[in-house]
């Protein structure tokens, strides 16, 4: 990370002058700004992919205006956008004001309202930063135009967090159906939260994380959909990859993004959030989006990794990371997402079931932390229960099993009380390697013999006899008594 007068950051020219800025007059005060122009080369994009671009905010500020203009050639070049007020830029700085990233080119950030994506509040004299993200530059490079204008307008009292329905939305043990990334309109998504919030019910979802690219503005939204937790989490966009943080809360509570591949930071910046209840989980681990893909070491703070989204060459790519992390040793637990930001497609296509004591975040993460998840194709269907007996005990998805070396198991999948189960395949996977197969029908379980001979794990892939994913169970881990 780069402040704008440090070492590496290229200028090719600054010219700071008193400029009107395209917005309103008041009454009140005529907006005062400045303009600065900045050249970044390929180089800057690898040495100094965030950079922080200095201007001057004098007392008596209510409000903020930034303008960014640059030429996007076509798409080569792609310049993020981000705030912070004064204070320090160090990684995990609380000076943070907001991020909009490539989806807004105009941000207002005052003490009574904000660009989605921004928080609002009181404006302190001194040096702000417009933080410029390079995500792409061309080969000629990108020119950059930033106007920065403040006024002094009357202003209304500074919003708080939106007050949510209390906690547990339901009590009693079940299988709650929930969405775990899904973005709103303070990131890249269509939707302001309580319409997102709309859909999620209205498909039959218990839960939703609203998991907006490097910001959780979306606590400062109205949302009081009957029947539906919201949990507040964040999508951490890193250059090495995304990772979902959920279980944040309380204003500008972030995790911040600023980490390139390599970077030893991670770990401890990740561990500091797990230590106060935030979980994580690796996103989309394995796609053709640009700097999505994840390149990082896997902290070991990480719980979860999504291995089913949108893209079926990708869910397979995913499918056999986990794997290889689970024959590691490495207990991640499988999530599957949708990912959703905007159109028709439904929120909850992927979707998980979480076994958990009540609907509420504390027991919800808990739970996603236990590894009591099957992952589902749609928000409705019931998921298959999937049990492994070793003499007179029997345990479920996410449980581990002693038994003696050579000791009988009898699995059993018992479809949902769905049509999509009849002529279903099930597949049972020892290590990540289907062992067996069998086909549902008539709501009969599918049984199956094993033998443990060695340390290891079970899970099970259900397909719908159209060749549709129906479901897939997270490990029954088997251990070898001594």
């Amino acid at each position: 990370m780069r402040t704008a007068g440090s070492a590496g950051l290229t200028l090719a020219a600054c010219l700071c002058v008193a400029t009107p800025l395209r917005t309103q007059k008041t009454a009140a005060a005529e907006p005062h700004g400045e303009t600065k122009k900045l050249h970044y080369a390929p180089r800057d994009q690898q040495t100094g992919r965030y950079q922080h671009v200095p201007f001057e905010v004098p007392a008596g500020t209510t409000r903020l205006r930034i303008f960014l203009r640059f030429d996007k050639a076509n798409g080569a070049n792609v310049v993020d956008l981000g705030l912070f007020e004064p204070g320090p830029l160090d990684l995990g700085t609380k000076s943070f004001r907001g991020w909009s990233g490539g989806e807004r080119s105009e941000i207002s950030v005052g003490v009574d309202s904000a660009t989605p994506g921004y928080w609002p509040g009181p404006i302190p004299a001194g040096t702000w930063h417009v933080m410029l993200g390079l995500y792409k530059v061309s080969e000629a490079g990108v020119d950059v135009e930033l106007q920065m204008g403040t006024s002094s307008d009357p202003a209304g009292p500074t919003p708080g967090l939106a007050v949510r329905p209390p906690e547990p939305i339901r009590r009693g043990a079940a299988w709650y159906s929930g969405a775990l990334h899904a973005h709103t309109h303070h990131s890249d998504g269509a939707l302001p939260p309580a319409e997102l919030a709309r859909r999620a019910r209205a498909e039959g979802l218990d839960f939703l994380a609203i998991t907006d690219h490097n910001n959780t503005a979306s606590q400062l939204d109205t949302i009081n959909e009957p029947g539906l937790l919201v949990i507040t989490g964040e999508e951490i966009t890193t250059p090495g990859g995304h990772v979902n943080a959920w279980g944040l809360g309380g204003a500008r509570d972030v995790v911040d993004f600023r980490i390139l591949p390599g970077d030893g930071r991670l770990g401890p910046l990740l561990a500091g959030a797990r230590r106060r209840g935030v979980l994580f989980a690796i996103n989309h681990p394995r796609t053709s989006c640009v700097a999505c893909s994840w390149t990082h070491e896997i902290p070991d703070a990480v719980t979860a990794i999504e291995v089913a989204n949108i893209q079926h060459e990708e869910m397979a790519q995913s499918l056999a990371m986990w794997d290889t992390l689970l024959r590691a040793g490495r207990r991640l637990v499988a999530i599957g997402t949708s990912d959703w930001h905007r159109g028709l497609a439904p929120i909850g296509a992927a979707s998980v079931r979480v076994r958990a004591h009540e609907l509420s975040t504390r027991a919800i993460l808990a739970a996603i932390e236990a590894g009591r998840v099957i992952v589902m194709g749609d928000a409705a269907t019931p998921p298959p229960m999937f049990t492994v007996r070793a003499g007179e005990r029997d345990v479920q998805v996410g449980d581990t099993l002693q038994v003696a070396g050579g000791g009988r198991l009898e699995v059993v999948v018992a479809p949902g009380a769905s049509p999509a189960y009849e002529g279903a395949k099930v597949e049972l996977l020892w290590r990540g390697e289907t062992v067996a197969t069998a086909v549902l029908s008539s709501g009969a379980p599918a049984r199956f013999e094993r033998f443990a001979l060695a340390p290891g794990y079970l899970r099970v892939e259900v397909t719908a006899a159209t060749g549709a994913p129906i479901s897939l169970t997270n490990p029954i881990f088997i251990e070898i008594a001594r």
